[in-house]
């Protein structure tokens, strides 16, 4: 009788195959297991020879459980915690010593109250001295209406300064029928509060999209005419691009897109002739000629 194969067609008696072992490391902590007990051997060969070989198989072996610990953290994605606790020690540690902000002093602020400044820099008294984000503070700081520019600095050893340069309203600016102080680049400061004290004398009402911005061309034919941008109340940009110019007393100057210049040596060369306050509107849009609108006689 034939006697049975290996259930599996094996040959008889053939060992079974072996199992491999694997390790329970992670693939990038075998490697540096393998050195480190490679430099562990070493150290041990190595100790029985003198006092010099003994210290250097104890530095190479303190070496390589080091790097072994270090490769330990970084796969594990624990060497971002252990910098971050190093850094909290040294700051505590710096705390304790005193370096903490005790003062923060604000200067140049009027319109602006110092608490709302305070509050805008963001750093307060406790503080850890070397953690304050002085570009931020900087930042935040000039994002305040009124505030045309900030510096924030440590003083050593202990204080925190803000200083200020406020914004000088140049203008007026309606826009949608609301009044708000304007820089001279047209930027919009506030919202105008009759209450927050006396504008300046020589601010001037502009109306109209982006009407301050837009009005270098007429405000420097203006200015080369000091008589008549004495007595300018009201600068009015037209959809067109053009300006109206409203005078004190009510007079309106209707000027032309270009040659606002020649414009307004027109209407003065006739102003040294003529009362033109008798007029309700001049209108210079025309190169050639003039027109005017008498003003409605007053009331009685």
């Amino acid at each position: 009788m034939a006697q049975r194969g290996n259930k599996r067609g094996g040959k008889k008696g053939a060992k079974p195959a072996s199992l491999k072992r694997v390790s329970p490391l992670k693939p990038g902590l075998r490697g540096a297991s393998r050195l480190v007990q490679s430099r562990v051997q070493a150290g041990m060969r190595a100790a029985g020879r003198s006092p010099a070989s003994v210290a250097r198989a104890t530095g190479t072996v303190l070496a390589a459980l080091f790097f072994l610990a270090l490769t330990a953290l970084w796969l594990g994605g624990h060497l971002s915690a252990v910098r971050d606790s190093l850094n909290d020690y040294k700051r505590d540690r710096l705390m304790a010593m005193g370096f903490t902000v005790e003062r923060i002093d604000v200067t140049g602020e009027g319109r602006l109250s110092e608490a709302d400044v305070r509050a805008a820099v963001g750093i307060y008294e406790g503080d850890y001295f070397f953690g304050t984000d002085l570009e931020r503070a900087q930042a935040n700081t000039e994002s305040l209406p009124w505030v045309d520019r900030a510096v924030v600095r440590r003083l050593w050893p202990n204080r925190i300064v803000v200083q200020l340069v406020e914004t000088t309203p140049y203008a007026l600016h309606q826009r949608d029928g609301v009044l708000y102080l304007a820089a001279r680049d047209g930027e919009l400061i506030s919202r105008l509060d009759p209450e927050a004290g006396q504008l300046p004398d020589d601010i001037r009402l502009f109306i109209g999209e982006d009407a301050v911005a837009q009005s270098d061309a007429v405000t420097v034919a203006l200015q080369r005419r000091p008589d008549i941008w004495a007595r300018t109340e009201v600068l009015t940009r037209q959809a067109s691009g053009r300006w109206d110019v409203t005078l004190k007393g009510g007079t309106v100057l209707r000027l032309p897109a270009d040659r606002i210049a020649t414009a307004l040596s027109r209407y003065a060369a006739l102003s040294t002739r003529t009362d033109m306050a008798r007029f309700a509107v001049v209108d210079l849009r025309l190169h050639d000629r003039m027109t005017m609108t008498p003003a409605k006689p007053a009331e009685a």
